[in-house]
């Protein structure tokens, strides 16, 4: 485990890492470097790591998101963002 600090010396992030064998589609890792440019098999694999995780956590708020309704009075009716925004112009 490798533990990261930055500022101030403070344990701020955590990142462990460890080494695993594991069978992957070699085609795939290939074309996987080719089209991220990923110099090595680790970072082309990391790549697709951080983008499935990406990918999930988006697919999650979809599926969890809340209703349409839960927002509807979530702003006054008579708000108005136009003619803020001309209230806080500066006047010449």
């Amino acid at each position: 485990m490798l533990i990261a600090l930055l500022k101030y010396g403070c344990y701020t992030h955590m990142i462990c890492r460890m080494k695993t064998t594991i069978e992957i589609d070699e085609k795939l890792l290939m074309s996987v470097m080719k089209l991220t440019g990923a110099k090595t098999r680790r970072a082309a694999v990391d790549y697709a790591l951080h983008e499935a995780e990406k990918a999930a956590k988006v697919a999650h708020l979809v599926r969890e998101a809340p209703p349409e309704r839960a927002f509807r009075d979530a702003i006054d009716d008579s708000y108005d963002i136009l003619s803020l925004r001309e209230q806080e112009k500066p006047k010449p």
